[in-house]
């Protein structure tokens, strides 16, 4: 058996497991057992299958056990493992990725303990401890080097260490509580053990971790309790399926929804996650339109600007009026707005910029991908040996909240390889800035004081995207961020997301990033919760009318119709609904009610007219759309209505007259089409023919055109066209085409 077919039977027999066929699930697991010779897991299986038989045979004699709950559980957390096992024996054979590369390496050279790597950390710290207290000089610095180098070896081992470890013990558990509760070791070595650990347990399930990092969400420093409760959300719904075998977890974490402090940071987290989700949208947005828009601008504004003017006194405090007036003509005013909306909104519009500057050679080791930004990593010395720039850089750096770690690390390296004069003037800048920084970074923490939290669940989250979407080994993982918006149906996070305020958030969330199947659930889920508002019928209504569920919207605005009449908006809803289910006289009746409210609304009249134009009652409708004409006088929409609805009356002249204006303002397809139909029934065939034939020109291909023409066939029949001539115009129509 390959490794294709292994995994292809392990998510099988998972299948098997979580729908309770645990007797498909045993047969399954003793074949795949006998193929791979596994005589070790086949006995285990025999036991486990032999210990279920015991369980039916007491349940069907009628036994009570009160404990059988508890025992059903604990066997199908077994079969997962042997399941798990199963495959793993392959990989570990036959996997390239490069989790079970270093699980190969770890088992050819034992590797250290977490204790060991305790000592040696603690002893790293007191070594570097001792040599800042000798004078400054080359040696000092010399020394200072190497034992950070030395720091960062034992790190990036120690990530690997964790991240290839197998399932964790009760000891390992204590060892992992005692690494991060020593005050002596560095909240950057913590970080990292808890990355590793996250990805681990996204590798291969182990409950005692998962148990660990939950630990871990409560831990005093808020860098590793935040990265901790970030961690659990991806864990969690990798694993979705198994936690209704794990209630001692569920039961966890309903005690942990009672936390205020775990609960809000939660939500924090999952609002972050679902805005991931936004980034290629983002990223296209910004390299298909906003940049190549910037780029197109660039010779415009050398020459009509003189660019010294905006380098004087008073260029940088106002906006030339001539810019902005190139920017509105090339339409990127609104694009630029959007941006900056994007930004203020906490989208991660940087990851377009720095995705290209992943390239250099720090971020082809795994580890530094999930490294909080330090100054004094080794990489950056060069950087930073000169103090003056280096700290106005570091000001800089450390007091945006915009910019991840990993993307800092990018900044720093560009910076590097830049000329002297340009890095000096650019870090003269930063370092101007940074004072402005810091302060509107005061200024958020007043209005909101959980905002250094949110930044810190943002920060990570921006460097996990980075790292599934841009690791040069990337195809090694599952991409967590490819998974469906489906955060508010997770069971195990329930207590939390479920109460009002949270779901209406998440819901909100999902509205106005257009995701609308997602939004519908959360909004319905509001419903049963009670939550019945105008608002959420109405939002109920315009997600499954975006769906294209026509019916269902119509009778979610229905509901929001009640709760607020007189809601202009949800009027028009209505009615355009009842148009597009057929139902004209209904529609009549809700445009009639807007018409009340909105007398001098010229779409309200128009759609008057369209709904007596569907009901076959063309003198109605015409009044309307006159009405709209001597308002409106330039209104083509108007003309269009009129034109059509007299050729419909066999009003022929005054189709003509309107069809001749039309002519002469962007006329489409379908415009030509119907004026010849018009100058066909007025029996001016040689001018149907040219309208027919710049209809042909205007669709594209005869094609396109004859399916718009039999489309109408009905209506020329009706109007005493003789139907045995079409045919031949339309050869014609093929020959002057």
């Amino acid at each position: 058996m390959n490794l294709n077919e292994a995994t292809k039977r392990h998510s099988q027999i998972l299948i098997f497991i979580e729908n309770n066929r645990l007797k498909d699930a045993f047969d399954n697991l003793k074949q795949w057992a006998v193929d791979q010779q596994n005589w070790t897991v086949s006995e285990k299986i025999s036991q486990l299958e032999t210990n279920y038989k015991y369980m039916i045979h007491y349940l069907v004699e009628g036994n009570k056990d009160p404990e059988q709950q508890r025992v059903y559980n604990h066997l199908v957390h077994d079969i997962y493992s042997l399941t798990d096992d199963l495959l793993e024996q392959l990989q570990n054979r036959d996997s390239s990725s490069i989790f079970f590369e270093k699980a190969r390496m770890a088992n050819v050279r034992q590797p250290l303990s977490i204790t060991e790597y305790q000592d040696i950390i603690s002893r790293q710290i007191d070594t570097l401890s001792v040599i800042d207290l000798l004078p400054d000089n080359e040696e000092k610095q010399s020394r200072t080097k190497q034992n950070i180098i030395e720091q960062e070896h034992t790190t990036q081992d120690l990530f690997y260490t964790i991240f290839s470890s197998p399932r964790a013990k009760e000891e390992q558990i204590n060892s992992y509580n005692e690494f991060i509760s020593n005050t002596g070791i560095p909240v950057q070595v913590k970080s990292t053990l808890i990355s590793a650990l996250t990805l681990n347990v996204l590798q291969r399930f182990d409950q005692k971790k998962v148990e660990f990092l939950l630990d871990t969400c409560n831990h005093a420093d808020s860098e590793i309790s935040l990265r901790a409760t970030v961690s659990i959300v991806p864990i969690f719904r990798q694993y979705n399926n198994r936690w209704k075998y794990y209630p001692e977890i569920i039961g966890r974490l309903s005690v942990m929804a009672d936390d205020g402090a775990f609960a809000r940071r939660l939500m924090a987290v999952i609002i972050q996650f679902i805005q991931a989700h936004e980034t290629e949208k983002i990223t296209k947005k910004l390299t298909e339109e906003i940049i190549p828009e910037m780029m197109k601008l660039s010779p415009m504004i050398g020459k009509k600007i003189n660019l010294e003017e905006w380098m004087g006194e008073s260029g940088l405090d106002e906006k030339n009026p001539e810019w902005q007036k190139i920017l509105d003509e090339a339409g990127l005013t609104d694009k630029l707005q959007e941006f900056t909306d994007m930004q203020l909104g906490g989208a991660d519009v940087f990851h377009s910029t720095f995705s290209n500057l992943k390239n250099y050679p720090f971020f082809n080791e795994m580890s530094n991908w999930f490294l909080p930004f330090d100054k004094k990593h080794s990489s950056l010395q060069q950087l930073f040996s000169d103090k003056s720039e280096g700290d106005n850089l570091l000001t800089a750096m450390l007091n945006t909240p915009m910019i991840c770690n990993s993307d800092k690390y990018s900044f720093c390296f560009s910076m590097m390889v830049m000329p002297e004069q340009y890095r000096k003037m650019m870090i003269s800048q930063l370092g101007a800035e940074s004072d402005e920084l810091k302060k509107m970074t005061e200024e958020e923490l007043v209005l909101n004081p959980y905002q250094k939290e949110e930044t810190i669940c943002k920060q990570y989250i921006q460097d996990l995207y980075r790292f599934f979407k841009l690791y040069p080994r990337k195809t090694d993982f599952v991409d967590i961020f490819s998974s469906p918006l489906n955060y508010h149906q997770l069971q195990p996070f329930k207590p939390i997301v479920s109460e009002v305020k949270n779901l209406e958030r998440i819901a909100l969330y999902y509205f106005e990033k257009n995701n609308f199947a997602e939004a519908l659930d959360a909004y319905l889920m509001l419903i049963e919760k009670g939550s019945q508002t105008s608002e959420t019928w109405q939002k109920i209504g315009y997600c499954h009318q975006m769906l294209g569920n026509v019916k269902a919207a119509l009778d979610a605005y229905l509901k929001a119709d009640l709760m607020d009449e007189n809601n202009t908006w949800v009027l028009r809803r209505i009615a355009n609904c009842y148009r597009l289910l057929k139902e004209p006289e209904s529609a009549l009746q809700y445009y009639r009610r807007l018409e009340q409210l909105k007398p001098d609304d010229l779409n309200i009249q128009l759609n008057l007219g369209h709904c007596f134009l569907e009901l076959d009652e063309y003198s109605e409708a015409l009044n309307y759309y006159f009405k709209v004409d001597l308002l409106s006088p330039d209104n083509a929409r108007a003309w269009r209505s009129i034109a059509w609805c007299a050729f419909l009356s066999r009003k022929f002249d005054v189709a003509q007259r309107y069809y001749a204006q039309i002519m002469e303002n962007q006329p489409n397809a379908h415009d030509f089409l119907n004026a010849g139909h018009v100058e066909f029934c007025l029996a001016n065939t040689k001018k149907a023919v040219e309208m027919y034939v710049n209809a042909v020109k205007s669709a594209g291909n005869f094609n396109a055109f004859k399916s718009m023409f039999d489309e109408d066939l009905d209506e020329l029949r009706e109007a005493g066209i003789d139907m045995d001539i079409l045919p031949i115009i339309l050869d014609k129509v093929r020959y002057d085409g």
